[in-house]
Parts: structure tokens; sequence; C-alpha cells
């Protein structure tokens, strides 16, 4: 690695930080944020029970095979290889959150297919980074949620407050929420969370307060045109919006490629191309947004994410 590209990625960890001043006075919905996709995937269990986000004919198939159907679900439900904290060094802003309570130890884990590992300590681990970098921003998208009652929710949001503290931003109207005066007010946390037991709380952000469309597609020409559909819901003042390069594999594509991966068959040659996408925005609604897609380290996505605030 020269010594340009070194410097360059030192510059990402405090990428909002050097924003020039008139982005800093922008809604945050109108700069472009890098983020990725089933963020705590890398901490997937290839040992663990099958997750309730599985339909009822995956949970059969590995209760009849399983550990060799385990590590089929593991290398197809992986979506990322960096940890929270080397995201975070990386540039990533914006965190893909699913979420259940375990019921044999009562912890709240991510999951993809599998369980993987407790939220708690990813969230601290999330707050010493901030810690160490006051004028970065997050936003967690806690938008799947399973095996989880509202003395589950409760317990969470309260220990989610208890983690970040002051730094959580209020549910505000858009226009106010710029990074000038999110740093005037030490805010660096938007939580924004799935569930109607947030509406009382003025803390968390509801579901609605962000713009996800999605395809169920394994077709990269397909994928490409959906997003291009939706360049004008974008321009939404009250709200987030996030572009999702995401390729979603079938059965008939795992059945096909039985002993290969996610990053193999569908992300690793997805990700030139979205990228390229995301460089050659034909309107100003695809300059700004949240991008994310899976193993966020390939093909150049972070710099060139951050580089269309430019």
């Amino acid at each position: 690695m020269d010594e340009q590209h070194k410097r360059q990625k030192q510059c990402r960890k405090d990428w909002m930080s050097r924003l020039p001043s008139h982005l800093q006075k922008l809604p945050l919905n109108k700069l472009a944020i890098p983020g990725s996709h089933n963020s705590f995937s890398y901490s997937l269990d290839p040992h663990s029970q099958v997750a309730p986000d599985q339909s009822r004919e995956i949970h059969a198939v590995v209760h009849m095979f399983g550990a060799p159907g385990r590590d089929v679900i593991y290398r197809w439900s992986m979506t990322q290889n960096l940890t929270a904290e080397q995201q975070l060094n990386s540039g990533i802003r914006y965190f893909d959150i699913r979420i259940s309570r375990e019921s044999s130890s009562g912890k709240v884990c991510f999951i993809h297919g599998l369980y993987g590992a407790d939220v708690i300590p990813c969230l601290e681990d999330i707050k010493k980074f901030l810690d160490n970098h006051p004028k970065e921003v997050v936003i967690l998208d806690f938008n799947h949620l399973y095996e989880m009652g509202t003395e589950h929710h409760s317990s969470l949001l309260h220990t989610i407050t208890e983690i970040f503290g002051s730094k959580l931003c209020p549910y505000l109207n858009m226009e106010c929420l710029t990074l000038e005066m999110m740093w005037g007010s030490e805010l660096q946390v938007i939580i924004l969370y799935h569930n109607e037991i947030v509406s009382d709380n003025p803390f968390f952000w509801p579901g609605s307060s962000i713009g996800s469309p999605y395809v169920n597609t394994s077709d990269i020409p397909q994928l490409l045109s959906f997003l291009d559909k939706h360049k004008k819901e974008n321009d939404a003042k009250e709200r987030f919006f996030c572009w999702q390069g995401v390729l979603t594999p079938s059965a008939q594509t795992i059945i096909s490629h039985f002993a290969k991966s996610l990053k193999e068959v569908l992300a690793g040659k997805l990700a030139p191309f979205f990228v390229t996408w995301v460089k050659n925005g034909k309107s100003v609604n695809c300059k700004h947004g949240i991008f994310m897609m899976d193993f966020v380290e390939m093909a150049d996505f972070i710099p060139s994410v951050i580089d269309l605030n430019y």
C-alpha cells in the first residue's frame, strides 16, 4: 500500500469532520453516507441454531442434515468480513441491524440465517469509537426484530440509552439535522427502531424515518434498473433514503453453487457494477443518501460514496 493510499484510508476514520463548511450546514439526509448490509453478519456462529428469520423449510432442512446444512446457511448468510470497529475505521456510518432474543440465554443477538454476537458489547465498541472521534455520526437501523415482547424491547432501549447517553440524537425535523447542529450539541448517534414502542420515546427515530426500497433478485441488470426507477423517491425532505446495492440468492442459485458462498457467486460480481452506478449517478438525486452493500471493503465502495459529497 503506497503512502498516499495509507493517508486516504487514515482520513476515512474522520471523514465527516473533514467535510467543507457548506456541507456541515446541510440536512444529514442530503449527504452521501456509506453503509453496510447486515452489518454484524461477520459475527455469525456457524454452530448456532437456525435463526427465526428463516423459513420453516430451511429449519426442516437443517434439522435433517445437521452441521452440513448449517454450513450452507453460514456461507450464504455472511455478508460482511470487517468487524464493526474495522467498518467504522474504514468510513462506514450506517449499520443495518437484525436482531433476535436467543431463547436459551435470553440475550439479544444479531442474526442473519444463524445467530451471531451479543448486541450489547458491539454497541459498546461503537461508543468507544465515537468517544475517540467526537465529530463522527452513526446511524444504527434496528429494522428486523424477532422473538421480542414489549419487555424485551423496553430493556434493550434502556440499555442503548445507558450506553450512548447524551450522544443520542432525539427525533427531530430533518431540516434541523445538520452536522453543525449535532456537533454543537455533542450528538453522535441516530437510532432508527422499527417497532411502535418508540412512538412515545423522543430519543428513538421510528422506522418511517427511512425509505429503503428492495428488490428480491440475483440479477445485476434487474437490480440496477430497479435503483434507477427509485431516483425520485430520494428527494423526500423528511426522511433518510437507502440505496441497497444487494443481490439476494434464490434457492436455485444456492443449489447450483452448493459449495460456494454469497461473496463468490453474487456479492463479488455485483460490487464493481454497483460502485460504477454510484459514481455515475445521472441525476442529483443519486448523489446523496445512504448507500449500502455486502462486503464493503470491495471495489473502493467506501471512498467512492464519500467522494460523492465533493
